[in-house]
């Protein structure tokens, strides 16, 4: 099914998405049974190797969570949008405005003669990065599938993309060159890095998130003092005001972890809505939230002693 519009107003070619959302998706679930199944065990462990082991393979398990829900964000929000005056890709943080006569060729990767070497952990849904190629040059991916890949040429580098119509594509990118350029697309580009380096010069969100960070590490220090000195504790009070039943002193360490889920979580929706300067006060409240979360459980384990 072609989704695309005349291309007087822009042709819109999503990539395809059905295969790398059930892969991202999956990596989420089975990450998150599997790293809470670790923290539970081991929380149940006296503190040592089994304890350390344990804890080990929960922030493995976790790690690769916020990086599968951003390339699942970015899929989802992914697009080629060809136009009369050049080629739009979005994808994510990522963008890149390609002015129409910079564009020398497109043609299927298959008509290459030799078979594309994808860029390192390619997987369905994000064939992102960067290959130098001795026939092509460098070679940018931008694609979600390595079936049916778009190679579109320009000057500095050749572009590796997935549109889900292909042969769509190819034939309103012919459209528009027998129209010609009116006024071409001024070039942009804008990476992941450069939106980073920007919230990094930003005072303000650079000492936000230094101090949320240092207050979870703390947090995880203090905690880990304590465990040795106690055999069991007990975090919390039950309706009556009454301390709950107490269990494995290691259990603090679940403060930390809480602590680190919070901040991560307010880092990855701050820089959501640090993107739009309207929206930009509420990527500071975050911020100020994991700040005060990793405090006030400072203060609870402080009280605890």
């Amino acid at each position: 099914m072609n989704s695309s519009r005349p291309v007087s107003t822009g042709s819109i070619f999503p990539p395809p998405r059905k295969r790398g959302l059930i892969t991202l998706s999956s990596v989420i679930v089975v990450c998150g049974l599997a790293g809470t199944a670790c923290l539970l065990f081991s929380m149940q462990q006296q503190v040592g190797a089994l304890f350390v082991i344990f804890l080990l393979l929960t922030i493995l398990f976790y790690v690769p969570i916020p990086l599968a829900a951003y390339r699942a964000y970015a899929l989802t929000n992914a697009s080629y949008t060809l136009e009369r005056d050049g080629l739009r890709l979005r994808w994510g943080l990522r963008a890149e405005d390609i002015p129409l006569p910079e564009i020398e060729w497109v043609r299927p990767a298959a008509e290459l003669g030799f078979r594309l070497p994808l860029p390192l952990l390619a997987f369905a849904g994000g064939l992102l990065g960067a290959r130098i190629l001795p026939e092509l040059g460098l070679v940018e991916f931008v694609a979600s599938e390595e079936k049916n890949l778009l190679l579109v040429a320009t000057p500095r580098k050749v572009y590796a993309i997935s549109p889900a119509d292909p042969g769509a594509f190819v034939h309103a990118f012919q459209r528009a060159i027998e129209l010609g350029s009116l006024a071409p697309l001024p070039a942009y580009s804008s990476q992941p890095e450069a939106f980073l380096a920007r919230v990094w010069r930003d005072a303000p969100a650079r000492l936000l998130l230094l101090t949320g960070l240092g207050l979870t590490l703390g947090l995880l220090v203090l905690a880990s003092l304590l465990i040795p000195g106690r055999a069991q504790i007990s975090l919390g009070f039950n309706p009556a005001g009454l301390p709950l039943e107490a269990g494995p002193a290691a259990r603090l360490l679940l403060l930390p972890v809480l602590a680190a889920f919070c901040y991560v979580a307010d880092l990855i929706l701050g820089l959501f809505f640090y993107r739009n300067d309207p929206q930009r006060p509420v990527a500071y409240l975050l911020w100020v939230a994991g700040v005060l979360t990793p405090l006030l459980l400072i203060f609870a384990v402080i009280g605890l002693v």
